[in-house]
């Protein structure tokens, strides 16, 4: 039965990344040595629940919300995963039509730990995904953290995020709702785990 649960929330989050990447298809852009570098949130999330679906482990679930805190304790058997997948498949920017929308670097970060960051800015700040840093060990090839600034408007407010993965260890999504009237809604999610 728990094997089922799996396949079933597995499912779910395929159809939510899939929603995302069903667009229709644009002009193909000349990628050159371009996507050699290009990070794909979506490919490393099915590469993450590939490698760990199945395992249990408790996670601690915390939200602060205006100032107010409130924790809870679940698992990787009961979670819901659908949600937190879309928040960052939205994110994802590895279809060529974003190659020339992004200026990308890639640079030493530290040289005792030994990591590599791929650091990927929005040079529209109308676009969605403004910021995506990768950090990486540069030894093992490992992914060591995930960090991603999002941002959007609409007439009647604007919403800026900030998510954070580091694998196994942290999930964080930080919101910041500003709507034209009413009081501004900050709210953090973070999910704990505990191996």
């Amino acid at each position: 039965m728990k094997h089922f649960k799996y396949k079933e929330t597995f499912l779910a989050a395929l159809l939510v990344i899939a929603c995302f990447s069903c667009k229709k298809k644009e002009k193909a852009v000349d990628d050159g040595d371009v996507k050699k570098h290009w990070f794909s949130i979506n490919q490393y999330a099915l590469d993450q629940w590939n490698t760990f679906s199945g395992s249990p482990f408790v996670i601690i679930k915390t939200v602060k919300e205006n100032g107010k805190i409130d924790s809870s304790y679940t698992n990787s058997d009961t979670i819901s995963w659908a949600p937190i997948f879309k928040v960052f498949a939205q994110t994802d920017i590895s279809d060529a039509k974003y190659f020339d929308q992004y200026n990308y670097n890639y640079f030493p970060d530290n040289e005792e730990q030994a990591t590599l960051d791929l650091f990927y800015q929005a040079k529209d700040e109308e676009q969605f995904t403004q910021k995506l840093l990768v950090t990486i060990d540069q030894y093992t090839m490992k992914v060591k953290g995930i960090y991603i600034e999002t941002y959007k408007k609409t007439a009647w407010s604007s919403c800026t995020q900030k998510l954070y993965y580091s694998p196994m260890k942290k999930i964080q999504i930080q919101t910041d709702e500003r709507p034209v009237i009413g009081s501004k809604k900050y709210t953090i999610v973070e999910y704990n785990f505990m191996r």
